[in-house]
Protein backbone atom coordinates (compact mmCIF):
# COMPACT_ATOMS: atom_id res chain seq x y z
CA UNK A 1 0.00 0.00 0.00
CA UNK A 2 3.09 2.53 1.05
CA UNK A 3 4.47 2.05 -2.55
CA UNK A 4 0.52 2.19 -4.55
CA UNK A 5 0.89 5.58 -6.86
CA UNK A 6 -0.72 8.46 -5.59
CA UNK A 7 -4.54 9.03 -6.32
CA UNK A 8 -5.29 13.14 -7.77
CA UNK A 9 -8.40 14.66 -8.82
CA UNK A 10 -8.07 18.09 -10.07
CA UNK A 11 -9.70 20.65 -12.11
CA UNK A 12 -10.56 24.09 -11.73
CA UNK A 13 -12.83 25.62 -9.25
CA UNK A 14 -17.18 24.52 -9.15
CA UNK A 15 -15.96 21.93 -11.89
CA UNK A 16 -17.25 19.02 -9.09
CA UNK A 17 -14.30 17.95 -8.11
CA UNK A 18 -15.24 17.29 -4.24
CA UNK A 19 -18.71 15.55 -4.74
CA UNK A 20 -17.20 13.48 -7.66
CA UNK A 21 -14.54 12.54 -5.45
CA UNK A 22 -17.02 11.38 -2.33
CA UNK A 23 -18.51 8.69 -4.64
CA UNK A 24 -15.41 7.62 -6.53
CA UNK A 25 -13.69 7.54 -3.00
CA UNK A 26 -15.76 4.52 -2.01
CA UNK A 27 -15.30 2.57 -4.56
CA UNK A 28 -11.40 3.17 -4.26
CA UNK A 29 -11.43 2.29 -0.70
CA UNK A 30 -10.00 6.08 -0.33
CA UNK A 31 -9.73 8.89 2.02
CA UNK A 32 -9.86 12.57 0.49
CA UNK A 33 -7.25 14.95 1.18
CA UNK A 34 -8.07 18.25 0.26
CA UNK A 35 -5.81 20.70 -1.80
CA UNK A 36 -7.12 23.64 -0.93
CA UNK A 37 -5.85 26.56 0.31
CA UNK A 38 -8.78 28.82 1.78
CA UNK A 39 -10.40 25.13 3.16
CA UNK A 40 -8.34 24.21 5.95
CA UNK A 41 -9.62 27.04 7.72
CA UNK A 42 -11.96 27.20 10.68
CA UNK A 43 -14.88 29.78 10.77
CA UNK A 44 -14.67 30.05 6.79
CA UNK A 45 -17.12 27.31 5.45
CA UNK A 46 -19.02 29.22 3.17
CA UNK A 47 -15.84 31.16 1.92
CA UNK A 48 -13.81 28.08 1.16
CA UNK A 49 -17.08 26.06 -0.19
CA UNK A 50 -16.39 23.40 2.29
CA UNK A 51 -18.17 19.90 2.13
CA UNK A 52 -21.82 19.56 3.24
CA UNK A 53 -22.22 17.39 6.43
CA UNK A 54 -23.57 14.57 4.18
CA UNK A 55 -19.86 14.56 2.41
CA UNK A 56 -18.07 14.39 5.53
CA UNK A 57 -20.58 11.70 6.60
CA UNK A 58 -19.66 9.56 3.63
CA UNK A 59 -15.86 9.83 3.65
CA UNK A 60 -13.36 11.40 5.51
CA UNK A 61 -12.02 14.68 4.44
CA UNK A 62 -8.47 15.72 5.77
CA UNK A 63 -7.12 19.35 5.96
CA UNK A 64 -10.80 21.13 6.53
CA UNK A 65 -11.15 23.23 9.16
CA UNK A 66 -7.98 22.37 10.88
CA UNK A 67 -6.74 26.16 11.37
CA UNK A 68 -6.92 29.02 12.66
CA UNK A 69 -8.20 31.93 9.62
CA UNK A 70 -5.29 34.00 11.73
CA UNK A 71 -2.61 31.59 10.81
CA UNK A 72 -0.32 31.99 7.68
CA UNK A 73 -0.55 28.86 4.88
CA UNK A 74 1.92 28.04 2.48
CA UNK A 75 2.82 25.13 0.31
CA UNK A 76 5.36 23.74 2.70
CA UNK A 77 3.50 23.66 6.05
CA UNK A 78 0.33 22.05 3.39
CA UNK A 79 2.60 20.22 2.10
CA UNK A 80 3.94 18.97 6.03
CA UNK A 81 0.16 18.51 6.75
CA UNK A 82 -0.59 16.20 3.78
CA UNK A 83 2.22 13.86 4.55
CA UNK A 84 1.05 13.44 8.08
CA UNK A 85 -2.37 12.97 6.65
CA UNK A 86 -1.45 10.43 3.91
CA UNK A 87 0.79 8.30 6.56
CA UNK A 88 -2.41 8.01 8.88
CA UNK A 89 -4.90 7.01 6.47
CA UNK A 90 -2.57 4.57 5.19
CA UNK A 91 -2.26 2.33 8.16
CA UNK A 92 -5.78 2.03 7.75
CA UNK A 93 -5.00 0.19 4.88
CA UNK A 94 -6.35 2.62 2.57
CA UNK A 95 -5.65 4.90 -0.04
CA UNK A 96 -5.13 8.81 -0.19
CA UNK A 97 -7.30 10.50 -2.80
CA UNK A 98 -5.70 14.04 -3.12
CA UNK A 99 -8.64 16.38 -4.59
CA UNK A 100 -8.44 20.09 -4.99
CA UNK A 101 -7.05 23.30 -7.57
CA UNK A 102 -4.50 24.67 -5.65
CA UNK A 103 -2.15 23.99 -8.50
CA UNK A 104 0.83 25.13 -6.32
CA UNK A 105 0.30 22.66 -3.61
CA UNK A 106 -0.24 20.02 -6.28
CA UNK A 107 2.95 20.97 -7.94
CA UNK A 108 4.90 20.89 -4.78
CA UNK A 109 3.72 17.83 -3.90
CA UNK A 110 3.97 15.79 -7.00
CA UNK A 111 7.31 17.34 -8.00
CA UNK A 112 8.59 19.32 -5.37
CA UNK A 113 8.87 22.81 -4.37
CA UNK A 114 10.98 25.70 -5.14
CA UNK A 115 13.73 26.54 -2.49
CA UNK A 116 13.08 30.32 -3.03
CA UNK A 117 14.79 33.11 -0.87
CA UNK A 118 12.29 33.73 2.61
CA UNK A 119 9.81 35.95 2.66
CA UNK A 120 10.78 40.06 2.79
CA UNK A 121 7.37 41.40 4.83
CA UNK A 122 8.85 45.08 4.42
CA UNK A 123 9.03 44.74 0.77
CA UNK A 124 6.20 42.85 0.42
CA UNK A 125 4.45 45.62 2.63
CA UNK A 126 5.65 48.05 -0.05
CA UNK A 127 4.67 46.40 -2.96
CA UNK A 128 1.32 46.00 -2.42
CA UNK A 129 1.17 49.53 -1.62
CA UNK A 130 2.24 50.57 -4.71
CA UNK A 131 -0.14 48.40 -6.54
CA UNK A 132 -2.78 50.00 -4.31
CA UNK A 133 -1.99 53.14 -5.99
CA UNK A 134 -1.87 52.41 -8.95
CA UNK A 135 -3.04 49.23 -10.17
CA UNK A 136 -1.70 47.43 -12.74
CA UNK A 137 1.88 48.73 -11.67
CA UNK A 138 3.43 44.88 -10.22
CA UNK A 139 2.64 43.31 -13.76
CA UNK A 140 4.46 45.74 -15.86
CA UNK A 141 7.22 45.61 -13.31
CA UNK A 142 7.53 41.94 -13.22
CA UNK A 143 7.07 42.22 -17.82
CA UNK A 144 10.39 44.27 -17.73
CA UNK A 145 12.42 41.57 -15.66
CA UNK A 146 10.49 38.59 -16.23
CA UNK A 147 8.57 38.29 -19.02
CA UNK A 148 7.93 34.70 -18.50
CA UNK A 149 6.06 34.80 -15.38
CA UNK A 150 4.49 37.91 -16.69
CA UNK A 151 3.29 36.23 -18.95
CA UNK A 152 2.03 32.95 -16.53
CA UNK A 153 0.31 35.18 -13.72
CA UNK A 154 -2.66 37.42 -13.98
CA UNK A 155 -2.48 40.78 -13.23
CA UNK A 156 -4.91 40.88 -10.69
CA UNK A 157 -2.99 37.96 -9.06
CA UNK A 158 -1.64 39.90 -6.22
CA UNK A 159 0.49 37.16 -4.26
CA UNK A 160 2.42 35.51 -6.79
CA UNK A 161 3.50 39.31 -8.69
CA UNK A 162 4.87 40.10 -5.12
CA UNK A 163 6.42 36.47 -4.84
CA UNK A 164 7.98 36.79 -8.58
CA UNK A 165 9.17 40.36 -7.98
CA UNK A 166 10.37 39.57 -4.11
CA UNK A 167 12.32 36.61 -5.78
CA UNK A 168 14.33 39.00 -8.54
CA UNK A 169 14.74 41.32 -5.74
CA UNK A 170 16.50 38.48 -2.93
CA UNK A 171 18.36 36.64 -6.33
CA UNK A 172 18.43 39.03 -9.29
CA UNK A 173 17.19 36.15 -11.30
CA UNK A 174 13.86 35.47 -12.57
CA UNK A 175 11.74 32.84 -10.55
CA UNK A 176 11.15 31.29 -13.94
CA UNK A 177 14.54 30.54 -14.29
CA UNK A 178 14.08 28.61 -10.98
CA UNK A 179 10.82 26.95 -11.55
CA UNK A 180 12.17 24.64 -14.11
CA UNK A 181 11.02 21.40 -11.41
CA UNK A 182 8.50 20.21 -14.32
CA UNK A 183 11.65 18.87 -16.49
CA UNK A 184 13.30 16.58 -13.68
CA UNK A 185 9.87 14.58 -13.78
CA UNK A 186 7.93 14.18 -10.79
CA UNK A 187 8.83 13.06 -6.86
CA UNK A 188 6.05 10.31 -6.40
CA UNK A 189 4.69 8.25 -8.46
CA UNK A 190 1.29 9.20 -9.32
CA UNK A 191 -2.22 8.83 -11.22
CA UNK A 192 -4.48 12.04 -11.89
CA UNK A 193 -7.65 12.32 -13.32
CA UNK A 194 -8.70 15.66 -14.62
CA UNK A 195 -12.37 17.00 -14.63
CA UNK A 196 -13.00 19.61 -17.48
CA UNK A 197 -16.21 21.58 -18.06
CA UNK A 198 -17.24 23.69 -21.12
CA UNK A 199 -17.02 27.19 -20.84
CA UNK A 200 -20.75 28.24 -20.75
CA UNK A 201 -21.10 25.60 -17.98
CA UNK A 202 -18.39 26.36 -15.71
CA UNK A 203 -19.15 30.32 -15.76
CA UNK A 204 -22.88 29.04 -15.18
CA UNK A 205 -21.77 26.81 -12.17
CA UNK A 206 -19.22 29.54 -10.97
CA UNK A 207 -22.73 32.31 -11.12
CA UNK A 208 -24.98 29.38 -9.10
CA UNK A 209 -22.09 28.63 -6.88
CA UNK A 210 -21.79 32.50 -5.96
CA UNK A 211 -25.20 32.99 -4.89
CA UNK A 212 -25.62 30.12 -2.95
CA UNK A 213 -22.65 31.59 -0.69
CA UNK A 214 -24.35 34.77 -0.09
CA UNK A 215 -27.72 33.61 0.46
CA UNK A 216 -26.08 31.24 2.57
CA UNK A 217 -24.01 34.26 4.60
CA UNK A 218 -20.69 34.52 2.94
CA UNK A 219 -21.02 38.36 4.28
CA UNK A 220 -21.93 37.89 7.37
CA UNK A 221 -19.75 34.73 8.07
CA UNK A 222 -16.42 37.51 6.77
CA UNK A 223 -17.91 40.34 9.21
CA UNK A 224 -18.23 37.78 12.06
CA UNK A 225 -14.28 37.12 11.49
CA UNK A 226 -13.09 40.45 10.75
CA UNK A 227 -15.03 41.84 13.90
CA UNK A 228 -12.72 38.95 15.83
CA UNK A 229 -9.85 39.68 14.20
CA UNK A 230 -9.33 36.47 12.83
CA UNK A 231 -8.42 37.05 8.99
CA UNK A 232 -4.35 36.79 9.29
CA UNK A 233 -2.48 37.52 5.61
CA UNK A 234 -3.66 34.49 3.82
CA UNK A 235 -7.38 34.14 4.74
CA UNK A 236 -7.69 37.64 3.86
CA UNK A 237 -6.56 37.28 0.79
CA UNK A 238 -9.03 34.49 -0.22
CA UNK A 239 -11.39 35.03 -2.73
CA UNK A 240 -14.74 35.86 -1.43
CA UNK A 241 -13.29 37.72 1.73
CA UNK A 242 -10.86 40.35 -0.09
CA UNK A 243 -13.36 41.66 -2.06
CA UNK A 244 -15.58 42.24 0.90
CA UNK A 245 -12.69 43.50 3.24
CA UNK A 246 -13.63 47.22 2.13
CA UNK A 247 -17.09 47.35 2.69
CA UNK A 248 -17.20 45.70 5.95
CA UNK A 249 -14.52 47.73 7.20
CA UNK A 250 -16.39 50.75 6.63
CA UNK A 251 -19.33 49.87 8.69
CA UNK A 252 -17.27 48.46 11.02
CA UNK A 253 -16.24 51.59 11.48
CA UNK A 254 -19.61 52.71 11.62
CA UNK A 255 -20.15 54.15 8.14
CA UNK A 256 -23.80 53.41 6.68
CA UNK A 257 -23.90 50.67 5.02
CA UNK A 258 -23.66 50.59 1.00
CA UNK A 259 -25.46 48.67 -0.88
CA UNK A 260 -24.19 49.49 -4.25
CA UNK A 261 -20.67 48.68 -2.82
CA UNK A 262 -21.69 45.39 -1.71
CA UNK A 263 -23.09 44.35 -5.26
CA UNK A 264 -19.70 45.55 -6.56
CA UNK A 265 -18.04 43.22 -4.13
CA UNK A 266 -20.09 40.36 -5.10
CA UNK A 267 -19.75 40.78 -8.84
CA UNK A 268 -16.04 41.22 -8.23
CA UNK A 269 -15.91 37.38 -6.57
CA UNK A 270 -17.53 36.26 -9.56
CA UNK A 271 -15.35 37.86 -11.84
CA UNK A 272 -11.91 36.79 -9.84
CA UNK A 273 -13.36 33.36 -9.45
CA UNK A 274 -13.52 33.22 -13.28
CA UNK A 275 -10.42 34.42 -13.51
CA UNK A 276 -8.74 31.88 -11.03
CA UNK A 277 -10.51 28.79 -13.33
CA UNK A 278 -8.82 30.58 -16.11
CA UNK A 279 -5.51 30.05 -14.51
CA UNK A 280 -6.19 26.87 -13.25
CA UNK A 281 -7.18 25.20 -16.35
CA UNK A 282 -3.40 26.65 -17.68
CA UNK A 283 -1.45 25.19 -14.42
CA UNK A 284 -3.12 22.12 -15.45
CA UNK A 285 -1.96 21.90 -19.47
CA UNK A 286 1.93 21.53 -17.82
CA UNK A 287 0.49 18.32 -15.49
CA UNK A 288 1.87 15.49 -17.54
CA UNK A 289 -0.06 12.32 -17.46
CA UNK A 290 -3.72 13.28 -16.38
CA UNK A 291 -6.73 11.35 -17.69
CA UNK A 292 -9.37 14.06 -18.75
CA UNK A 293 -12.94 13.53 -18.47
CA UNK A 294 -15.76 15.80 -20.01
CA UNK A 295 -18.40 16.36 -17.25
CA UNK A 296 -21.78 16.89 -18.86
CA UNK A 297 -24.04 19.94 -16.90
CA UNK A 298 -26.40 17.58 -15.96
CA UNK A 299 -24.38 14.54 -15.09
CA UNK A 300 -25.54 13.65 -11.69
CA UNK A 301 -22.06 13.85 -8.84
CA UNK A 302 -22.52 9.99 -8.52
CA UNK A 303 -22.54 9.38 -12.21
CA UNK A 304 -19.21 11.30 -12.36
CA UNK A 305 -17.71 9.40 -8.71
CA UNK A 306 -18.29 6.08 -11.20
CA UNK A 307 -16.45 7.73 -14.14
CA UNK A 308 -13.37 9.23 -11.76
CA UNK A 309 -12.88 5.71 -9.83
CA UNK A 310 -13.29 3.71 -13.56
CA UNK A 311 -10.43 5.84 -15.33
CA UNK A 312 -8.45 5.63 -11.77
CA UNK A 313 -8.55 1.64 -12.04
CA UNK A 314 -8.31 1.93 -16.11
CA UNK A 315 -5.13 3.92 -15.61
CA UNK A 316 -4.03 1.41 -13.24
CA UNK A 317 -4.48 -1.56 -15.25
CA UNK A 318 -2.43 0.15 -18.53
CA UNK A 319 0.13 1.37 -16.15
Amino acid sequence: MPDAPLLVLLGPTASGKESAAVYAAAELNAELVVADSVKPYRGLEIAAAAPPPDHAARVPHHLVGVLDPRERLHAARWLTLAEEAFAGIRSRGRRPLVVGGTALYLKSLLFGMFDGPPADHVLRGRLREDEAAEPGTLHARLTSVDPVSAGRIHQNDTKRLVRALEVHAATGAPISDAQQEWDSGPRIAYRAVGLRRSREDLRGRIVRRIARMVADGLVEEVADRLAEDALGPTAAEAIGVKELLPELRRRAAGEAPDSKALAEAIESIRAHTWQLARRQNTWWRRFPGVTWLDMGPDESPADGGARVAAAFREDAGSA
